[in-house]
């Protein structure tokens, strides 16, 4: 396809004549279109689209047409049919009145070309860039990031379901490829197992019987694959996408020993690599607290400062695997925000955004990460008995550390943990720590008192932070990071944001962009609409009239 960038259209006069009579006040879509004007031109989109090629459809349409549907909600075919049907919408389009629109399947193909080329940002970003022009998102305000989970499009499946439905998705692309290859060499009893969906409720009950199974599955997939690899065997058989997975699936639940195959006690690799359904090979199962799911966090930042005229707008959509953790992203946040010019003199977030390595390396950026950092773990501070790590006097320069009693370490040693995070590792003897008087209260360790530690200015930042989070201003001044909830609960109410329709990370992502989108839309319309009534755009909570009749407090 090709473009040739035309730009938002003008309103056609009967559009806008019988819009106007139809909507006395107004839409969202309408004012939109009324106060900021296209905020879309097909100039951002052209290195999407060849330079021959069948005529494209307008892209900057497109792109309003996907942040109007993301905010009211709609499909793909409920809203090429508001383009076809709706005044407003033709009005913010600048559509004649008796324009055919397009088919739903336009919408899926501008998407896929965003996906393609990684430029999901191009819905979003012209709507910041608009309300940085308007004053609404500066550099050094204040802004607030949370994330929520997210369920992938697809159900969680046991280990050995895994297998057997990826085996059955295997057979199903070599039947539809080379049907006479797999006929030669497909096992008759196949038919059984795999020609129906893999489920256990079709399968024994007893475990032994599960026992055997697994041994079965895992014996004909290594049969499969055996013939797979056989010289004779076409290339692009074992090319398949399909076929690559079974391998990895097969891989991360069996083991072979010579001839044998050997179902494996846990998984071979870890959480964050584990594929747990294979109609959707990026999704990961996580866990917080009580609640598992299978999917993707979004991580949602918006704009928090404390003026009332000025719209709370959300600047960056981040969509991770569910096993990434919310310290891991912080970095790449910032990394964004401060390419957009908008990054913040204070970010507030909770818990699992801290991080001494990210308080340090963000002030020095000249934004300050408000947020609480976990307490010492350690049994000495749980229990509050015993000498925990702040009782030791830390001499970094010379690298030896102190104890209570006088004894000085005897290794200090820069080291990676298996997280990839920098430690310092301080070791005392063990004849040292055997012999001390107070040893109960030190260490249960025989080997002796060992400090796990923090690189010198991460370390420092914890610790400041964690006498800083116990006084009342900061506790105050935090109680900014609690509005960002709102904006995960708006998104979850008014649009589709806790379920993916999309299979994979990108979709995924591209999908929580346009609603972003939707919301900032939302906001920007509420804001111009209580400018016009002369009031504040964030009304304070109104009392009910029974809390109105409660007598006042006198201090």
């Amino acid at each position: 396809m090709s473009m040739s960038p035309q730009g938002l259209q003008p309103i056609p006069e009967e559009t806008e004549r019988i819009a106007r009579r139809s909507f006395p006040k107004g839409t969202l879509a309408m004012q939109l279109r009324d106060e900021l004007g296209p905020i879309y031109s097909d100039e951002q989109f052209v290195d999407l689209f060849a330079k021959r090629g069948k005529g494209a459809f307008s892209p900057s349409t497109l792109a309003l047409v996907t942040v109007l549907q993301a905010a009211e909600g709609l499909t793909d075919r409920q809203a090429a049919h508001a383009v076809r049907g709706r005044l407003d919408w033709k009005y913010a389009l600048g559509l004649a009145v008796d324009d055919a629109g397009f088919d739903a399947s336009v919408l899926t193909e501008f998407r896929a070309r965003l996906v393609e080329h990684a430029v999901e940002d191009l819905v979003l970003g012209p709507i910041i860039q608009l309300a940085q022009k308007r004053g609404w998102i500066k550099a050094g305000g204040k802004q607030r990031t949370d994330s929520t989970a997210v369920l992938a499009s697809v159900r969680a499946l046991s280990s050995l379901e895994s297998v057997g439905e990826c085996m059955r998705m295997s057979l199903n692309a070599l039947a539809e490829i080379n049907p006479s290859w797999l006929q030669a060499t497909l096992h008759e009893d196949w038919f059984d197992r795999y020609v129906h969906r893999f489920e256990l409720a079709r399968f024994p009950k007893a475990e032994s019987q599960r026992q055997q199974l697994r041994a079965q599955v895992g014996q004909d997939v290594e049969k499969l694959l055996g013939a797979l690899d056989a010289v004779s065997t076409p290339e692009d058989l074992r090319q398949l996408p399909e076929i690559s997975l079974l391998r990895q699936i097969f891989d991360q639940h069996y083991e072979k020993t010579g001839e044998h195959v050997q179902w494996r006690d846990g998984p071979k690799v870890q959480n964050h690599e584990r594929v747990v359904s294979p109609y959707d090979a990026e999704a990961r199962e996580s866990r917080k607290r009580d609640t598992t799911w299978l999917g993707w966090k979004v991580h949602l930042t918006e704009t928090c400062d404390q003026d009332p005229d000025v719209p709370h707008l959300i600047t960056h959509v981040e969509t991770t695997p569910a096993t990434v953790q919310d310290c891991e992203v912080m970095e790449e946040i910032s990394e964004d925000l401060r390419t957009k010019q908008i990054a913040p003199s204070e970010h507030f977030v909770d818990q699992g955004y801290t991080s001494g390595e990210q308080l340090v390396k963000q002030s020095e950026q000249g934004t300050q990460i408000v947020g609480l950092v976990q307490e010492s773990t350690s049994w000495q501070k749980r229990e509050q008995m015993g000498y925990a790590a702040e009782d030791f006097e830390l001499d970094w320069q010379q690298r030896v550390a102190t104890c209570p009693q006088g004894q000085q370490s005897r290794r200090w040693v820069h080291q990676v943990d298996r997280r990839g995070q920098a430690t310092e590792v301080i070791q005392f003897a063990a004849a040292t720590c055997q012999a001390c008087p107070v040893r109960e209260s030190c260490t249960r360790n025989q080997q002796g008192r060992t400090l796990t530690l923090l690189p010198q200015k991460a370390h420092q930042a914890v610790e400041d932070r964690r006498v800083e989070q116990k006084t009342p201003e900061f506790l105050q001044n935090y109680h900014t990071r609690a509005g960002v909830e709102g904006t995960v609960s708006q998104a979850l109410r008014t649009t589709s944001m806790r379920r993916s329709p999309y299979i994979g990370l990108q979709k995924t992502h591209g999908h929580h962009v346009a609603i972003a989108a939707g919301i900032n839309l939302i906001r920007i319309g509420a804001h111009l609409q209580a400018q016009a009534r002369g009031k504040p755009s964030r009304h304070p909570r109104l009392q009910s009239p029974f809390a109105r009749l409660q007598p006042l407090k006198i201090a």
